[in-house]
């Protein structure tokens, strides 16, 4: 569910001239109604697995991945490569003067670099690449300004400003229930995901600066829920607020937690979904995650 526009103002957006499209990655974890509605264009995030490799979303089901995970290659991430964004940005300019992409942090992705890199061989259209800081609907919600403000007309000159503010309010809060995949991806070393399985550990971390980063350690996962509904209400307050739930492979779960965010967040927007591969590599499954900032 969410509080976006309807499809009534979208189409009344549409009769806008607009000037510049959005391209983001799918590390950002739009829900794909959300993705066409607003007309944003999505480069997959490559997955390897041994010698092979998936496009997120594309060459791979969700089912699919969590059955890999289960697997003895341990799958881990890349960013797609420039000829990736090179295609996308040449298509998008056979109909826009400007494109605007918007990726996953740089401090934990080399796919704002790549696509920087890849600029430099359009010389089709003017394309911005920005930094989004953060990962999921956080970068989410930044493209879905971004795209909502082309289809009002404006121009990315005009929207910028209105970014780098919304990133400045930007909190997110994760609760890993295992350090299991931490350590595969090598986010932890081994000796920390083994004393973190005896002690049952569970991470409550936050996305601040672009980087991850331990706020709690808790050992029951519940708890680590708690935590950072905890966390994201002490971030807002009570000021209107757009929020987004996200989850991986756990539904009933995160929307117990979005009845939660309603009873205790001044929700203008919500947001639920599913964090795409690219991110449940290094959580695993039963990661759940609240991204917000005030409005």
């Amino acid at each position: 569910m969410d509080g976006s526009c309807s499809a009534q103002e979208v189409r009344e957006r549409k009769q806008t001239k607009q000037v510049f499209t959005v391209v983001t990655d799918s590390a950002a974890s739009i829900p794909r109604e959300m993705e066409e509605r607003y007309q944003v264009s999505v480069v997959p995030i490559w997955i390897q697995a041994g010698n092979r490799t998936y496009r997120e979303r594309e060459d791979i089901s969700t089912e699919g991945f969590y059955e890999m995970m289960q697997g003895e290659e341990i799958p881990c991430t890349s960013s797609p490569p420039p000829g990736e964004f090179i295609k996308i940005y040449r298509q998008l300019a056979a109909r826009f003067k400007e494109i605007l992409s918007i990726h996953i942090t740089a401090k934990g992705s080399a796919t704002y670099q790549t696509a920087r890199m890849a600029v430099e061989f359009v010389k089709e259209a003017k394309v911005t690449v920005y930094d989004s800081g953060t990962v999921s609907m956080g970068t989410g919600f930044l493209v879905l300004e971004a795209a909502k403000a082309a289809m009002d007309g404006l121009k990315v000159e005009d929207i910028i400003p209105r970014l780098d503010a919304i990133k400045a309010r930007m909190h997110a809060f994760v609760a890993i229930p295992t350090l299991q995949y931490l350590r595969k991806s090598g986010r932890v070393s081994q000796g920390q995901a083994i004393l973190g399985s005896v002690l049952s550990v569970k991470l409550v971390l936050e996305l601040k600066d672009g980087i991850l980063k331990v706020v709690d350690k808790v050992r029951k996962y519940p708890k680590a829920l708690e935590r950072i509904l905890d966390l994201a209400c002490a971030a807002v307050g009570s000021a209107p607020s757009k929020v987004a739930v996200m989850h991986a492979n756990c539904q009933e779960e995160a929307v117990k937690l979005c009845q939660k965010v309603k009873e205790r967040i001044n929700v203008k927007e919500l947001v639920v979904g599913e964090v795409g591969a690219s991110l449940a590599v290094h959580g695993g499954p039963g990661m759940t995650g609240i991204v917000l900032y005030t409005v």
